[in-house]
């Protein structure tokens, strides 16, 4: 396992930090926590692959956490991404994105798939032969 900390403690981009993003490599595969403004500017920086990138989890819709990945999702179009998507985060963000890409009058090439959870107890999030994600248990109003 291996944790590459693309951004973290910034709400606001900064010189010194960036705002949250990380991709945890498991078992030869990536999966990025959290899409800040910024991330594909460091995935570039950090030389890793974004057709490797096949599963997003996002936190918390706090802007820091996601305001970069409609740009991410769009890159992924420009770069001829065949491959589906599949995007996990908190009830809303399916709504946010899909409402900033048809305006921008934008389109996937790909599949672009929407997990949202609506639960605040512990739950399995993504299973399969080799990795289980599952969220923590707590409640919205913890994280403020």
């Amino acid at each position: 396992m291996k944790l590459t900390i693309l951004g973290c403690y910034a709400a606001t981009p900064r010189t010194s930090t960036k705002p949250t993003s990380q991709i945890l490599e498991i078992k030869n595969r990536l999966f990025l926590i959290d899409c800040g403004e910024g991330t594909q500017v460091q995935l570039r920086k950090n030389k890793i692959r974004f057709s490797k990138i096949n599963h997003i989890f996002i936190s918390h819709l706090h802007g820091d956490h996601f305001f970069g990945l409609v740009g991410l999702v769009s890159t992924f179009t420009l770069l001829n991404r065949a491959t589906d998507l599949h995007i996990y985060g908190p009830k809303g963000l399916k709504e946010i994105i899909k409402l900033q890409l048809r305006l921008s009058n934008s389109w996937t090439n790909y599949g672009l798939h929407f997990h949202e959870l609506e639960s605040n107890e512990s739950q399995l999030i993504f299973e399969d032969d080799r990795v289980t994600v599952k969220n923590d248990s707590f409640k919205a109003q913890d994280i403020y």
